[in-house]
């Protein structure tokens, strides 16, 4: 399998181009281990600052202090502003109410309506708006990413007030830009325990779960890409990952190739129960649904964020993992990669069916 890969930032988010399989399962080949095995270390996840997946419907969480790498330092609603348009800096930890923030699945929000979110080079506080790339977070490393910019969290300088920017991911560790989520009683906000909401909101949630497992290097990644592939020593895995995905958040496929719920083949995601609708503007993909691209052969993604610049995760198999020596986990907000291929077509759960 070849695919097509592109480099959005400094951290690299690749659409998968080459073909899934045509029919049935590979013959098993050993899985190639990197010879430098590592697991990533100073990792966000081990005090992960994610919740259950975001929805309309969903209460929000306790407050928490979102602790920035420079020492003493903490994440501030400059002026603790409750009106869109409000600034970001950092400022001394105190538990004031400019300092209290929620997190729930992609999004940071602050006093329950304002959303943390990226325009050009600025950090600002506006309504949230569930649509929106510009809102959407991701735990990457020990840093906080935007996917539709590429850019991360920064903080300008280690001094009280100093602003927070959207700016170029490092490739090393940076306290600028590391960030930890702190409960009220002082503890490191764990992963997320529970998923909620509609079938569509649990599979996203589970995605976002699978994501923060795979970028924090708790669970070794030959562990994780044996799961998804049902045990498969090596799968062009990104059908397996949407088909692992629907099963862990409860709503297994029932014809799939083996088990029941796995489906290896991504031209065979749309015989699992769903709902065809064509990528032409008609249809708005909401959380859950799969991206299904016309790359060589094939290639699925799950929505996290819905709306008409929709988020992914998906599995990808070209680009070579560090630990594993095969496929890797990314996530991006691309519809199109040129003439390597583009988005297809939706397929949405059909809820309550």
């Amino acid at each position: 399998m070849t695919e097509k890969q592109k480099q959005v930032s400094q951290f690299i988010y690749y659409r998968p181009g080459g073909a899934p399989r045509s029919a049935g399962r590979p013959v098993k080949i050993k899985r190639k281990i990197h010879p430098s095995i590592f697991i990533v270390a100073a990792f966000l996840m081990s005090g992960v600052i994610w919740l259950s997946h975001s929805s309309g419907s969903q209460a929000l969480s306790s407050y928490i202090e979102i602790k920035s790498g420079i020492n003493g330092y903490c994440l501030n609603d400059t002026n603790n502003q409750t009106t869109p348009g409000g600034q970001t800096d950092i400022y001394a930890c105190n538990k004031s109410a400019a300092e209290n923030w929620n997190m729930q699945g992609t999004v940071i929000s602050h006093d329950n309506n304002l959303c943390l979110g990226v325009t050009g080079n600025s950090i600002n506080l506006s309504t949230c708006n569930s649509t929106s790339p510009s809102q959407v977070w991701l735990s990457d490393g020990n840093k906080l990413l935007n996917p539709g910019s590429g850019k991360c969290l920064k903080a300008s300088s280690a001094n009280n007030g100093a602003s927070v920017v959207a700016a170029s991911c490092p490739q090393s560790n940076n306290n600028q830009t590391s960030w930890t989520g702190i409960s009220s009683s002082g503890k490191n906000i764990s992963l997320p325990g529970n998923c909620s909401g509609d079938e569509g909101q649990m599979v996203a949630c589970y995605a976002e779960k699978e994501w923060a497992n795979w970028q924090s290097g708790v669970e070794p990644h030959e562990a994780l890409l044996t799961s998804y592939t049902d045990g498969a020593p090596y799968e062009e895995w990104c059908a397996d990952f949407v088909s692992y995905v629907y099963k862990e958040a409860g709503y297994p496929f029932t014809g799939g190739e083996t088990n029941g719920w796995d489906e290896n083949v991504a031209g065979n995601i749309q015989n699992q129960g769903f709902t065809v609708h064509q990528a032409d503007g008609s249809y708005v993909p909401k959380p859950g649904d799969v991206g299904y691209f016309s790359y060589n052969g094939g290639h699925v993604e799950i929505v996290i964020t819905g709306g008409k610049h929709p988020t992914f995760i998906y599995g990808n198999s070209h680009v070579t993992d560090p630990t594993t020596g095969n496929g890797e986990m990314a996530s991006n907000t691309m519809l199109s990669d040129g003439s390597a291929g583009r988005l297809l077509y939706y397929l949405s759960p059909n809820i309550g069916s």
